[in-house]
């Protein structure tokens, strides 16, 4: 015997019921997951702009360093060539330059000083020292007086009193930007870290939504999908072999409501027959 129409629009409409309970189940889920990775990724975005700065911080910072080492050292390499040909070649258009190029130096100098950090600051001392003694040293020889007093053996200056206080301060130079380029490592081992920093929360966001997927998928398949099958297969076989309708499925909410409104319909439908 066919079952009464209104069965089926009974079945129809609790199932509607059904899906509307499962969508929002379904739409927390999935709106869960989209949050939690809006929030990691708002966290990489944060840590990687970061270590963007401090990347460029630290370019900027050894571009400077080398820019001014190269300059320090052009600058007192042009005063070595000129003093040489000054003072052991005797050529006296050269004493200008002398002056000038150890005046451009010495302007380097006090401009590198104000460049670099406070702590750094200190390491310019003996290089300050150092440049003074070679004025001090400079100046007295191109005094023009200097010639008619005394006599003056250009070689043996240069490589007595000027070549020992270029060596000390070429060797000052490359000390103090060695130290100002070591200074920047703390800066690197900052910027290791924060790209560990950017990469944890997506790592955890992907640990975290694998869990939440599988709980999800568990949850579904227990609590909607096998009961739905489970009420399918049962509701077969009592149309095609009229055994009773017994789901031994777990059922909550909606579920239960509906096994519930199914079980009391065929009951009155088999009391009707």
């Amino acid at each position: 015997m066919a079952l009464h129409p209104t069965f089926y629009i009974f079945v129809q409409k609790y199932a509607l019921n059904i899906m509307t309970g499962i969508r929002k189940r379904v739409t927390i889920g999935f709106l869960s997951i989209v949050a939690l990775l809006f929030f990691s990724g708002l966290v990489s975005l944060f840590e990687l702009s970061h270590m963007s700065n401090d990347i460029e911080a630290i370019f900027d910072s050894s571009r400077k360093s080398i820019e001014m080492s190269k300059n320090m050292l052009d600058a007192i390499h042009n005063n070595e060539r000129s003093v040489a040909y000054y003072t052991v070649l005797r050529d006296s258009l050269y004493a200008d330059s002398c002056r000038t190029s150890l005046d451009d130096f010495s302007a380097l100098l006090r401009q590198a000083r104000k460049d670099v950090s406070a702590e750094t600051q200190s390491r310019f001392d003996s290089l300050e020292v150092y440049t003074s003694l070679l004025s001090e040293t400079l100046a007295a020889v191109l005094d023009p007086a200097t010639p008619a007093t005394r006599p003056f053996d250009g070689r043996r200056w240069y490589n007595n009193e000027y070549a020992p206080l270029y060596d000390r301060i070429t060797d000052e130079i490359t000390n103090v930007m060695g130290y100002v380029q070591s200074a920047l490592n703390p800066r690197a081992e900052r910027l290791s870290r924060n790209a560990y920093r950017s990469v944890t929360p997506v790592f955890i966001s992907l640990v975290v939504m694998i869990v939440i997927l599988l709980l999800f998928y568990y949850f579904v398949m227990i609590y909607s999908v096998r009961p739905i099958v489970e009420m399918n297969k049962r509701l077969g076989d009592y149309l095609r072999y009229k055994l009773p309708f017994d789901v031994k499925a777990e059922c909550q909410d909606e579920m239960l409501e509906l096994k519930e409104k199914i079980e009391s319909m065929v009951n009155n439908t088999s009391k009707m027959k």
